[in-house]
């Protein structure tokens, strides 16, 4: 019988027969000089080795630490006890490239955030740290192919621009040959672009803010999902913010228990359509009813969304936001100039992972928008021709995805959520 090279994730395909594997040693027990059990990881998922001393390469594993390259050939087994349903009783170990002694002082599960940040490239190899990766590739999934399901196109935008789409307080200048270019905050504005050739478009791309905050939530760069809708008015741009949040989490329910046992995230659940709805003004007053005072126009902020949001125990919306808070682009409402046909949406936890309204669509009311802000409109002449050829009703959000993860998996920190975070005092590794 031939042996089989396989993935640990395929094990359960091949019980009792001779399979190949390789990967890494994720934990090495040994038992008296006759026995050792390794916890061997491929990224795929993890499995158990049972090595006895008359395998072939036994006396060279002994010798070898965590984090060794392996190849090992063995029996598959079904093992109710082993917390992975499987394991391998090898016959022949072979250590493919040794690691080192070293990798013991490295970092400790105790260790501080910001050694844990510094060692980033070894943390991420853990179970739980690779758990979360991992289900940060499901979610993009999840979008994707509820977009796909809605007739959505996926663009990709530049990330190079010369037009600023929120505040140029927040953008990272950078040097572009003999010109001053900037790293984008959203695709947006090129997405709203994209819509007379292509309709409904959405794009997973990065985007950065320069803003100096150290919350639990905020990063410089953060993986930003983004829809833009052509031909709907406000109370359906809510609409397809609450079904593709039920979308992702009834997918994650159907396909991740794994993900959401290894994390301990026992209460998940769906939520319900549709999602409350508290205006800006409704929620100010609801705030100063807890004590907390906003003056005329203020931003409700982080802890104060987390107290609208957090004993509801469910998503929220925030509308109508004043226009003061609100991009140029933002529709206004009808009859009501100050306030913006925009919506956030909080979740527990976290607070906003969503951003996103109407977009003004007349042109000389966008060019004011513009003039009123001190825009260079050359920057902009392109964006104005929008509106001069075919404007159209049309609004669009954008989704947070590490803050969407934080959610989900309940972590304590947004950076738990990324492969390499970027933060006001962190640009390595």
């Amino acid at each position: 019988m031939d042996i089989v090279n396989c993935k640990i994730r395929e094990l359960g395909s091949h019980v009792g027969e001779q399979v190949t594997v390789k990967g890494w040693i994720h934990l090495k027990r040994q038992h008296g000089k006759k026995l050792v059990f390794l916890t061997l990881r491929d990224g795929t998922g993890f499995t158990q080795v049972v090595v006895r001393s008359n395998a072939s390469g036994y006396g060279e594993l002994l010798n070898a630490y965590r984090e060794a390259a392996v190849r090992v050939v063995g029996t598959v087994t079904r093992d109710e006890r082993s917390p992975y349903g499987y394991e391998i009783r090898a016959e022949s170990v072979d250590v493919i490239s040794p690691s080192s002694p070293t990798i013991e002082e490295e970092y400790q599960p105790d260790s501080s955030p910001d050694v844990l940040l510094s060692k980033r490239h070894l943390v991420i190899r853990g179970e739980k740290t690779s758990a979360i990766l991992k289900y940060t590739a499901k979610l993009l999934k999840y979008f994707r192919e509820f977009c796909e399901e809605r007739g959505l196109v996926e663009v990709l935008p530049p990330l190079i621009t010369r037009a600023a789409c929120e505040g140029g307080a927040t953008l990272f200048p950078i040097k572009y040959f003999d010109e001053v270019a900037y790293l984008t905050q959203s695709s947006q504005l090129y997405l709203e672009a994209a819509l007379p050739a292509l309709g409904d478009v959405y794009c997973i791309q990065k985007s950065f803010r320069a803003e100096k905050s150290r919350t639990r939530r905020h990063l410089t760069e953060y993986t930003h999902a983004e829809v833009e809708l052509t031909f709907i008015d406000f109370d359906d741009l809510v609409s397809f913010t609450e079904d593709l949040i039920v979308h992702i989490v009834e997918r994650t329910l159907e396909e991740d228990e794994p993900i959401l046992k290894t994390l301990n995230v026992d209460d998940l659940k769906a939520p319900k359509k549709p999602f409350k709805r508290l205006t800006y003004r409704e929620a100010v007053r609801e705030l100063k009813k807890r004590g907390v005072e906003i003056g005329e126009g203020g931003e409700i902020e982080e802890a104060m969304e987390r107290m609208l949001v957090d004993q509801l125990g469910e998503p929220l919306f925030l509308t109508e936001f004043p226009a003061s808070q609100k991009a140029f682009y933002f529709k206004r409402k009808e009859g009501e100039e100050e306030i913006t046909l925009s919506m956030d949406l909080l979740v527990p936890g976290v607070g906003e992972i969503i951003g996103g309204g109407m977009r003004e669509d007349d042109y000389e009311t966008l060019l004011t928008r513009l003039k009123e802000i001190k825009a260079n409109l050359d920057d902009y002449k392109w964006y104005l021709d929008l509106r001069r050829y075919g404007s159209i009703p049309h609004g669009g959000f954008g989704l947070g995805v590490e803050r969407t993860v934080e959610w989900i998996l309940k972590l304590p920190h947004i950076r738990e959520a990324c492969l390499f975070p970027r933060l006001i005092n962190r640009l390595t590794p």
